[in-house]
């Protein structure tokens, strides 16, 4: 074997090696503050366990992920919530959202989310609570679904093209199927045309009862990151009326929100909007 060929292959063996860990690290990070067992996690990414047991190693001795030294689960590890900091101040989205946030929990009185696209996921990076009593707390930062799952994913799903809508159906079928028995894929393509029709993704409760949200998908042009705000709150919350009048309010984030990511001063064009009246009661209405 010449030096050329043998340097090919070990780089085609580093490579394929570095996308099994990034696979490893990513099932890792999106098991939460519950972690992952090693019989999981191998079931997960289809790797043997020596495998995968060499992967995490490599990750642990790296920061990306600590072990449990009781229950020996896998968790994210200190040095992933430093790369995410470094991430968020390159790409700002979740720093430019932040007053976003904080409107539509005070004027609504419901939990607003921040979620961004990733692959055929949705990660959830934020959230603020409102100051209504009866909360969903189905979604916190760090979650991650299948594209197409709740408001928002379908608020993000339907901003694709009609080919990469079938994609990631295709993609997450599996997963949908197994985890989400009240979304079939003829359902999720309904709720993607009524997202297109209507301009925001609905979830009427459909992944956990009686849990509802709602959500406006955002593309900010520098990074080519696709996120989505949404609004969650219990069912007695969505009345057919003020779901019309938060869906104006979350094309006004929206607004707002992509204009600060072009660059531009949003905020008297905003405030002008606001002053000209969000319905208070709609925090907390009667």
């Amino acid at each position: 074997m010449s030096a050329e060929h043998g340097g090919e292959r070990r780089g085609v063996a580093a490579s394929q090696t570095l996308d099994r860990a990034v696979q490893v690290l990513k099932i890792v990070t999106g098991s939460c503050t519950v972690g992952i067992g090693l019989s999981d996690l191998v079931k997960a990414t289809g790797l043997t366990k020596p495998t995968t047991r060499r992967l995490l190693l490599a990750l642990i001795e790296n920061g990306l992920v600590e072990q449990h030294p009781e229950d020996r689960r896998y968790y994210a590890g200190a040095e992933t919530y430093a790369l995410g900091i470094l991430a968020a101040e390159r790409f700002g989205i979740r720093r430019l959202a932040a007053d976003s946030l904080v409107r539509i929990a005070e004027r609504s009185g419901d939990a607003a989310l921040l979620s961004v696209q990733r692959g055929c996921e949705t990660v959830c990076l934020a959230r603020e609570e409102g100051t209504y009593p009866l909360r969903s707390h189905v979604l916190q930062p760090g979650d991650r679904h299948p594209i197409g799952v709740g408001g928002g994913g379908i608020a993000l799903l339907a901003i694709l093209s009609d080919d990469g809508v079938e994609r990631a159906l295709t993609f997450n079928a599996e997963r949908l199927a197994a985890d989400y028995p009240g979304l079939s894929l003829d359902l999720v393509r309904k709720q993607v045309h009524e997202a297109r029709t209507h301009g925001y993704g609905l979830n009427p409760g459909l992944v956990v009862e009686g849990s509802y949200g709602m959500g406006v998908a955002i593309h900010d042009p520098r990074s080519g990151i696709s996120a989505a705000l949404t609004i969650a709150g219990v069912e007695s919350r969505f009345t057919d009326a003020r779901i019309q009048e938060l869906a104006v309010f979350l094309q006004e984030e929206k607004e707002y929100l992509e204009m600060r990511m072009r660059g531009f001063d949003a905020a008297p064009k905003l405030l002008g909007k606001h002053d000209a009246g969000f319905p208070r009661h709609l925090a907390n209405p009667s």
